[in-house]
C-alpha cells in the first residue's frame, strides 16, 4: 500500500518518488470524495478500479497520453509512466478506461509512430 486515507487525512509512504506521490495522492483524493466503499470484496474491488480510472483520467489528459505514445511508443508502460509523471498503475488504468473516441485518437498516434519509424533511414 502506497498511501492510506485515515479519516480525512491522506498518508503517503515516504519512499514514494514524485510520480508515485502524484498518483497515490490523486487516488486517495478520489476515495475521499467518493467515501469509503461498502459491500462485499467484489464490490470493493470494483470501486477500487473506478477510483483508479478517475484518478488516472485527472492526471493524464488525452493530449498528454497521445504525446507520450508518440514519444515513447507503447512497448513499455513504465516508460509511458515516467514520461507522464505517474506510476504504471495510473497508465494502465488510463489506457483501460479509454472511450471509443479516445481509443481511436491513441491508435492514430500509434499508427503515425509506426509510419515514422518505417520512414527512418
Amino acid at each position: 500500500m502506497d498511501g492510506a486515507l485515515v479519516g480525512r487525512r491522506i498518508w503517503l509512504h515516504r519512499w514514494l518518488g514524485q510520480a508515485g506521490r502524484r498518483a497515490t495522492l490523486a487516488h486517495e483524493l478520489v476515495h475521499l470524495e467518493r467515501g469509503r466503499p461498502v459491500g462485499d470484496a467484489r464490490g470493493r474491488r470494483r470501486e477500487e478500479r473506478v477510483v483508479e480510472q478517475i484518478a488516472a483520467r485527472r492526471l493524464v489528459s488525452l493530449d498528454a497520453l497521445v504525446d507520450a505514445v508518440r514519444w515513447c511508443g507503447t512497448e513499455s508502460l513504465a516508460e509511458l509512466a515516467e514520461h507522464l509523471w505517474v506510476d504504471v498503475t495510473a497508465v494502465r488504468a488510463r489506457l483501460t478506461a479509454l472511450t471509443e473516441l479516445e481509443r481511436r485518437v491513441v491508435e492514430a498516434a500509434i499508427e503515425a509512430n509506426a509510419e515514422n519509424e518505417s520512414d527512418a533511414p
